[in-house]
């Protein structure tokens, strides 16, 4: 395990483990005002205005742009220290279909479909490993990576004048193609929705900068390498978000049931 941790550098797994807990508290937030009141039965208002302030406050939108670029940027530094992007990539993506099985389950539960995850953050970067993995295969050379990274941000952004905004599933004439436009980034849909241009785009910046940075897989900044609540969220990011979407909600609802609250069936 230290002959592993040696060959790790420690200010990615730092900063990411960072940005993982700005995430985590951002979907905390989320629950506070967009879940919790459809399943606690005389839900707290205050509960809920607090969630709803910190979710529309202009700080959290800009803070929020920064941590997710750090964030994808960070997925695809990491991506360029791996063997098999195209595995990682493609056992990521049936994880995330697991959290999809799930969160459909929770919305047949509670009544509210909105709750379903179609393609969100670990979808987008499950599909942008396996394209990485891809561009591998074809030993692509590194400053396509950074070109294909700007191009793809730049659609990103560009399409992003002709989102809708959120659309409710109930509202969806074909479930199908609101989830196709989720991916493309014309629409937002479930309680967890990423567009692909953008997310690949950022994370191919990211492989570049690995690749040019971190050419010896070795840390350019820590001699050595130490654990901490950080490092350890860092270096299992993936599970630790996968885990979070499912177990905030779900201890969230049990306190509530052992102050005495009830299910709002």
């Amino acid at each position: 395990m230290k002959e592993k941790l040696k060959n790790r550098a420690m200010e990615l797994d730092l900063i990411r483990g960072f940005a993982v807990v700005l995430m985590m508290f951002d979907h905390l937030m989320y629950d506070f005002w967009g879940l919790l009141p459809s399943v606690i039965k005389d839900y707290p208002l205050n509960l809920r205005l607090l969630g709803l302030d910190y979710w529309y406050w202009d700080v959290r939108r800009v803070v929020r742009i920064g941590v997710i670029f750090l964030f994808f940027a960070l997925t695809g530094i990491c991506s360029s220290f791996s063997r098999s992007n195209l595995g990682r990539g493609s056992k990521l993506f049936a994880v995330a279909m697991v959290l999809t099985a799930a969160t459909w389950g929770a919305s047949f539960f509670t009544g509210n479909p909105n709750m379903t995850i179609a393609f969100g953050v670990l979808h987008a970067i499950a599909v942008s490993l396996i394209l990485v993995g891809i561009l591998e295969k074809l030993h692509t050379n590194k400053w396509v990576y950074l070109a294909l990274g700007a191009v793809l941000v730049g659609f990103g952004i560009w399409i992003a004048q002709y989102n809708v905004g959120f659309v409710s599933y109930k509202n969806a004439e074909n479930v199908f193609a609101l989830v196709g436009k989720t991916v493309l980034g014309l629409a937002e849909c479930g309680s967890d929705s990423f567009d692909l241009p953008t997310t690949a785009g950022q994370i191919f910046i990211g492989v570049f900068l690995g690749k040019q940075f971190y050419g010896e897989r070795k840390s350019l900044v820590f001699k050595a390498y130490h654990n901490n609540p950080l490092t350890f969220i860092g270096r299992h990011s993936l599970i630790v978000y996968f885990a979070h979407q499912v177990l905030f909600p779900v201890l969230a609802v049990l306190v509530f049931l052992c102050m005495g609250y009830e299910l709002a069936l």
